[in-house]
């Protein structure tokens, strides 16, 4: 009985410790996992506030200070002062016509690209998305060069059209904000399904009935989305109104003039504010008309249709105005090389260099766009990819927070971004005016690009991968940087390279942000044109679209190594 007794308490005594080991080593398992979640969701949400939502509060709550402290004096002096709402009611116009015609061109561009089957589809495609590689305000320049007091017509035919106000920033802005609405509007073309087309045909519909009667009505969330997105570029625009606006009364401009030349950082804030609610009323407006509605047009059944072509009294048309569009768009471009390579268009024709590089500084204003952008490039698509794990994964705390915060930086003006930085980094030691802030306000800015990217790709990699890497062994670390991270290049790529685009042509951020020894090609072209100098603000132009060109071209030559590898 002794026996039996002392192995008894030998048996429990050995369960008791294997019970204690186990619940110790579940314990340390879950505070390893509790902090590996919680520090990591903290690691980037850090930077996130920091760098988007404090900066848009800072305008917000600089909006209502006086030099009594907190008051609504300020919002009182906008309503009273016709410049001030006046300055609003401008912006509201122009950004409805321009959101308006943009997408209705883009829509035509789409419907060639996806209806019809002829050969001119790849040339005009190019053609219409050349904007993206140049500054945003270029076609202001080569509308100076063309129409402007001193320009070509003038010259040639002795006419001086009034290009300048309402009608060279609207042309500026079609022409400029053309191609990102018709990326969106194509990608949910593509994605209607045939066979109802074909059953309107089936019960009779024309084509012209079916295009506005089935077609249309199932892209309206992309053409929604695309008039969003090109109504907030345009109530932002800076440049194109500086340059071409004559003297015309909008918010973005006037917000940096109270700036640079009142120091009134408190009404320009109020003006910004403005700037953010249209836009923040149309996002509401959109989610409401879409709220309980259905658009889906693809489902897990098998398609035996292909997509109807065009008949001729559609497509001579439709290609008829993309002919038209982009022949336009490649003349202001072709006016712009032109301009920069001549000494004065039209009166002395002579072949010259100087307009591209004058007086030394165009090679050393493009080497800080560079290092600007390709800083805020890294920057950006590492921060981006991180971000979208978390946000992807779910199993974070507050992800649904952390989005949303990643989205405003993109959907806030950019005059709003610039002015939220100089109130939160003015007096930071080491940050201001330096290459290291421009790159960082580029980066947050346009970081909801990578984002979205990044978690569409992560929606296609399955969990299980990860969960098989930790059945073997692997740490979450490694994990994520053998095989999650791998997965995500092309998010990763091109959220690369967009973000190095937008640091090459940004304007209305960067320019409250700049200094002496900081100034950027896009700014420095700017500044050329706003003195009179097109030839070298062509010129400057000429360099930075080359530029952009070579380092895309870098760019796609690595992704596709590292593709092999």
């Amino acid at each position: 009985m002794l026996v039996v007794f002392c192995g008894w308490i030998e048996r429990c005594h050995s369960v008791i410790l294997c019970t204690v080991e186990e619940s110790m080593e579940i314990n340390n398992d879950g505070f390893h996992q509790a902090f590996f979640k919680y520090g990591l969701f903290l690691l980037f949400a850090f930077p996130i506030v920091v760098f988007i939502l404090l900066p848009i509060l800072s305008v917000l709550i600089e909006s209502f200070r006086s030099e009594d402290g907190f008051t609504l004096i300020n919002y009182k002096e906008f309503f009273l002062k016709r410049y001030y709402y006046g300055a609003l009611l401008n912006s509201l116009m122009l950004a409805v016509i321009t959101s308006s015609i943009v997408v209705v061109v883009a829509t035509i561009f789409a419907l060639f690209m996806t209806k019809t089957t002829s050969a001119l589809r790849f040339p005009l495609k190019i053609m219409i998305m050349l904007p993206f590689i140049a500054p945003p305000y270029l076609f202001s320049l080569s509308l100076i060069v063309l129409f402007g007091r001193r320009g070509i017509l003038a010259a040639l035919l002795g006419i001086r059209p009034d290009i300048y106000g309402w009608p060279g920033i609207i042309i500026a802005q079609v022409a400029g904000f053309i191609p990102l609405a018709y990326i969106l509007i194509e990608n949910v073309l593509i994605s209607i399904d045939p066979t109802l087309e074909d059953a309107a045909y089936d019960i009779g519909a024309s084509q012209s009935k079916t295009l506005f009667k089935v077609t249309l009505p199932l892209a309206i969330p992309g053409l929604l989305k695309a008039f969003l997105l090109v109504f907030i570029w345009s109530m932002a625009d800076f440049a194109n109104p500086a340059l071409i606006g004559k003297g015309l009364s909008l918010l973005a401009p006037d917000a940096y003039l109270l700036i640079v030349g009142e120091n009134n950082t408190s009404m320009a804030s109020v003006l910004c504010i403005f700037l953010v609610l249209p836009s923040l009323c149309i996002f509401v407006v959109h989610k409401y008309l879409f709220m309980g509605r259905s658009y889906t047009t693809i489902s897990g059944k098998p398609q035996s249709s292909e997509s109807q072509r065009m008949g001729p009294y559609l497509r001579v048309p439709i290609m008829a105005i993309c002919i038209a569009i982009s022949l336009f768009i490649m003349i202001n471009i072709s006016l712009v090389f032109f301009t920069a390579f001549v000494k004065v268009p039209v009166f002395n024709n002579t072949f010259t260099l100087e307009h591209t590089f004058v007086s030394g500084r165009v090679e050393e204003v493009l080497l800080t766009s560079l290092k600007m952008a390709i800083s805020a490039s890294l920057i950006g698509s590492a921060l981006s990819a991180c971000l979208a794990y978390v946000i992807s994964r779910r199993s974070f705390p507050f992800t649904n927070i952390l989005e949303f915060i990643s989205l405003m930086g993109f959907s806030v003006p950019g005059t709003v971004m610039g002015i939220g930085y100089i109130l939160i980094f003015n007096q930071v030691p080491y940050l201001t005016g330096t290459v290291l802030l421009l790159s960082l306000n580029t980066a947050f800015r346009v970081l909801s690009v990578g984002v979205e990217a990044g978690t569409s790709k992560l929606e296609q990699v399955d969990i299980s991968l990860e969960e098989a890497a930790s059945d073997v062994g692997a740490s979450k670390i490694s994990t994520i940087l053998r095989i999650v991270f791998p997965l995500m290049k092309s998010s990763f790529f091109g959220s690369l390279i967009f973000i190095f685009l937008e640091g090459m042509v940004t304007v209305s951020a960067v320019i409250f942000l700049v200094s002496p020894g900081t100034d950027l090609a896009s700014l420095k072209i700017l500044s050329f044109v706003e003195h009179g100098h097109a030839g070298p603000g062509c010129g400057v132009a000429v360099l930075l679209i080359i530029t952009v060109v070579i380092a895309i071209s870098i760019f796609n030559l690595l992704t596709r190594r590292t593709y092999k590898l």
